[in-house]
């Protein structure tokens, strides 16, 4: 197997040379020449490590991220003694990050990069023994029969409670008919997917998400559950196979054009299967125009959101 010349933690440059791998921390990361995997699989660890690993650190994540990145490169990427280098922006507090990787044994030099940000560039701490990933902030909830806990961290959806809208839409999936497999559409952390999986509704999930963050913590939410769920980079619901029931927590916030492509991949979808789709209620005429080539839907409205179901 040919060696690798660079793991880059998101995506890699362009002119980052040719052997050189990604960690995907978002849907659409690619390597010019080199193996592209996933955050959640690479967590698990890579068949070639590299003697030189680049990270840039995604905004809006919170300083706990880089603990994470920072065991995932000494432990899983990094070569003994490899130049490990962080790239940011100045917002994000280069300084701070630098003290804080210090406190772990880094050893990083400042530099001035391009395009207005900052590298830190060095080595991570020599000898360190590996006591697994750092663990996320969760917390518990009940759904349905089960008392669940689902870690939540890292900048992702409602960090600290099931949502109002995917609790409304886990009530009226409890109370459906029990199907071998089911497709969660932006998953997140995996609260529905792993909610219904766990009381029987269905026997399996996939879960999609263009997060790969979130996909590390729903894979682990399962895992913590004893449930099968297999997750699934893209940004592109009909990636997932096709299953008997589909469920989405609507993401609202895409501009015109992605909205209509993204609704028009769950109405075909819905066209294979039942389809559960929830949305806050001020947006419910929007949305509903957009399933309408699905003809009659029933509609379960709670105090702030609505559920959309197809009459399959």
């Amino acid at each position: 197997m040919a060696e690798l010349d660079c793991w880059h933690v998101g995506r890699a440059p362009e002119g980052a040379g040719r052997n050189t791998g990604v960690v995907a921390l978002a849907a659409g990361e690619r390597a010019q020449d080199g193996p592209v995997v996933p955050l959640f699989d690479a967590l698990d660890g890579v068949a070639r490590r590299a003697p030189r690993v680049e990270i840039t650190l995604p905004v809006y994540r919170g300083k706990a991220l880089v603990r994470l990145l920072g065991w995932l490169a000494v432990h899983r990427l990094a070569e003994p003694g490899a130049e490990i280098s962080w790239w940011m922006t100045k917002r994000q507090g280069p300084a701070s990050i630098q003290r804080m990787l210090a406190e772990s044994g880094w050893r990083l030099e400042k530099e001035r990069g391009g395009g207005g940000l900052v590298r830190l560039r060095g080595t991570g701490p020599e000898d360190a023994e590996d006591e697994g990933a750092p663990v996320p902030r969760s917390f518990a909830a009940r759904v349905g029969a089960r008392e669940l806990t689902f870690s939540a961290d890292y900048g992702v959806f409602s960090p600290e409670r099931v949502d109002d809208g995917t609790d409304l839409l886990l009530q009226v999936a409890l109370d459906g008919p029990p199907v071998s497999r089911l497709a969660d559409i932006g998953v997140g952390y995996g609260a529905l997917a792993v909610g219904l999986v766990a009381n029987g509704v269905a026997g399996s999930a996939v879960g999609t998400d263009v997060d790969a963050i979130a996909l590390w913590l729903a894979r682990e939410n399962a895992r913590r559950a004893g449930v099968e769920l297999t997750p699934l980079l893209s940004a592109e619901p009909a990636d997932a196979e096709p299953t008997p029931l589909t469920v989405c927590n609507v993401p609202t916030h895409l501009d015109a054009d992605e909205t209509r492509a993204f609704m028009a991949s769950l109405v075909a979808r819905g066209r294979a299967g039942r389809l559960l789709a929830v949305v806050h209620a001020s947006l419910e005429r929007r949305y509903a125009a957009h399933l309408a080539p699905l003809g009659a839907l029933r509609t379960h409205p709670g105090p702030s959101h609505v559920v959309f179901e197809t009459a399959r």
